[in-house]
């Protein structure tokens, strides 16, 4: 897992492999790893996208898997449903482009 979770932080963000997901541009990337806004080190990594939305990923604590957080922001409940898709399809994809 750790060496998954130093690949997103190589090769995801801004001027990197994977610049966005779905079409909604990366912004910003924060990663706890150090700590960020007081809260303790972890190994969490949140992209921030276009549109209001987000991506975060970290590796499970009991298992080797990683879990992954989508939020998304839409005018209405379809709209919502049909970005989650967009991102939840991406993400896989992304994630066999990194991983493989």
């Amino acid at each position: 897992m750790q060496k998954i979770m130093e690949s997103f932080r190589e090769e995801v963000g801004e001027g990197k492999k994977i610049e966005s997901f779905a079409g909604k541009k990366i912004n910003t990337v924060l990663d706890y790893s150090k700590g960020l806004d007081g809260l303790p080190k972890s190994d969490v990594l949140k992209y921030l996208l276009d549109g209001n939305c987000s991506v975060v990923v970290r590796p499970s604590g009991t298992e080797p898997k990683l879990k992954t957080y989508i939020s998304v922001s839409a005018k209405s409940k379809e709209d919502a449903e049909v970005v989650e898709r967009r991102l939840r399809m991406n993400w896989v994809s992304s994630l066999h482009r990194i991983v493989v």
